[in-house]
């Protein structure tokens, strides 16, 4: 319930700025902003380390480790912070866009403040306190959009985003440290940690390559078509893939303290992945369906007409977000089985074949970008699922069977939905009602398809069967 509370908060921010700041700001703005970032989000994989993840599947952990890991985090953030700052000019000429300097050294702020939080809030994760949690990462992004909404009101330029993104990275920060209840000791040795090191340099590894295939497209389509080309594309992937990342990220942290714990006991983990799974893919594909399905009277509603360019990126980009909502969860197996270098080369892998990808589809600009990496996603989807499913406690069959009533009920759903938004829109005027029925319709349907299949029939059975078991001991409970 934590986890659930916290991402629809999250969701509700992030769709919240991208439907708001993009009526205040240009598409030059946002195209500016995307293109300093990966140049941060770079700098931010090595300033983890992978080390916040090491924290939570290592089985015992002392003082002297956690004091060592934090600042080893904090030493290194303050070194890449420096760094972005002395490098941040040269970000400007590659562009050939002076403004681009003063911002990229302003972003070096950030890996201070995520430098001096990552352990903190690792242990609150470890110790499973989701609750507090999703107190500290609500407030953080409620208050981030607030400040960038307050800005582009006031300024009307693209540092209302950072002011949004230090704002909530202050709050986050702040919080973890007032909750965990932990502080550092003064630093030590680090050669008792060196197999939570090795662990964490495999998950950043993972995440080295990840960076490349996740901002690769941006470099590629800022310096080819511009910044407002950019803008586009950014605001297409801000409005369908961001906010998915948003809910299938924060999940690792959930499922990997309970994952490792049950590492040895084979039965009890394959039941609960399979049970972590329903709920994840019910809530999530059916959505995406529905944006797949309404691309172009959903931007047109959540945007306004100045942003129709972006439908056909967003309309390319679907069905790499579709897929990549349903493998999310191999993460969760990557993790809590410490399989780091395979997790690695995975990364490695998926990286290699987005830049191609996004090369090849970069002579038709942002739209041909977007359909070449759904295209690539569609290739690499059953790679990745027999490359987990061939070690660890969850199998292929079990994985098919998490994997197959949701995939055809999402399917299904964007048919359905299809069908239902031609039929209204060629008899309604509005769009909004018309997104309302299809956004019902896609639940509908999905779920009608997934309880078709008898492995998530019985799966849905024990999550019925648990809450009225909940129900009744809580009525009884209330009686006495």
């Amino acid at each position: 319930m934590a986890a659930i509370a916290t991402q629809i908060v999250r969701v509700g921010t992030q769709a919240g700025s991208v439907i708001i700041l993009s009526r205040l700001l240009t598409p030059a703005d946002f195209g500016i902003f995307a293109m300093a970032s990966p140049v941060l989000a770079f700098a931010v994989l090595f300033q983890d380390l992978g080390l916040g993840h090491a924290t939570v599947q290592k089985d015992s952990l002392s003082q002297r480790d956690l004091s060592s890991l934090f600042w080893v985090n904090l030493s290194i953030g303050a070194a890449l912070a420096l760094t972005l700052v002395v490098l941040s000019p040269l970000v400007g000429k590659f562009y050939g866009e002076p403004k681009l300097a003063a911002l990229t050294a302003s972003m070096s702020l950030t890996l201070l403040l995520s430098g001096a939080d990552v352990q903190h809030l690792s242990l609150l994760t470890r110790q499973m306190r989701f609750w507090t949690l999703a107190a500290i990462e609500s407030m953080a992004a409620l208050s981030g959009l607030a400040a960038s909404i307050a800005m582009a009101l006031i300024y009307h330029s693209y540092w209302a985003i950072l002011a949004g993104s230090l704002t909530s990275g202050v709050v986050l920060a702040s919080g973890a440290w007032l909750s965990s209840g932990w502080l550092p000791s003064r630093p030590g040795s680090i050669g008792q940690s060196r197999g939570m090191l090795s662990f964490g340099l495999g998950v950043t590894g993972y995440n080295l390559a990840e960076f490349f295939s996740r901002n690769i497209d941006s470099v590629l389509i800022g310096q080819v078509w511009g910044a407002a080309s950019l803008g586009v594309y950014n605001r297409a992937y801000r409005l369908l893939l961001f906010p998915l990342q948003q809910i299938t990220n924060p999940m690792v942290r959930i499922m990997l303290p309970i994952l490792s714990s049950l590492l040895n006991e084979t039965e009890r983990y394959r039941q609960s992945y399979r049970r972590a799974v329903l709920p994840a893919y019910t809530v999530v594909l059916p959505g995406v369906a529905f944006m797949i399905a309404t691309a172009g009277p959903l931007v047109e509603t959540l945007l306004g007409d100045r942003w129709k360019e972006v439908t056909p990126v967003f309309v390319g980009l679907s069905v790499a977000a579709l897929l990549q909502a349903t493998n999310s969860p191999a993460n969760w197996l990557f993790l809590s089985q410490g399989r780091s270098r395979e997790y690695m080369k995975w990364g490695l892998f998926v990286a290699i074949t987005s830049v191609i990808a996004f090369v090849c589809g970069l002579h038709y600009g942002p739209a041909g970008v977007a359909a070449a990496y759904s295209v690539s996603e569609c290739l690499r989807t059953p790679i990745l699922w027999w490359f987990v499913g061939r070690r660890g406690p969850v199998g292929h069959r079990d994985i098919v069977q998490s994997i197959a009533p949701h995939l055809a009920g999402a399917i299904a759903s964007i048919i359905s939905v299809h069908l239902l938004r031609d039929a209204m829109m060629a008899r309604l005027s509005g769009d909004l009602p018309t997104l309302l029925a299809c956004f019902g319709l896609s639940y509908a349907v999905s779920l009608l398809v997934i309880a078709m299949f008898p492995s998530a029939r019985r799966e849905m059975y024990r999550y019925v069967s648990h809450g009225w078991t909940k129900t009744r001991v809580s009525m009884r409970f209330a009686d006495n």
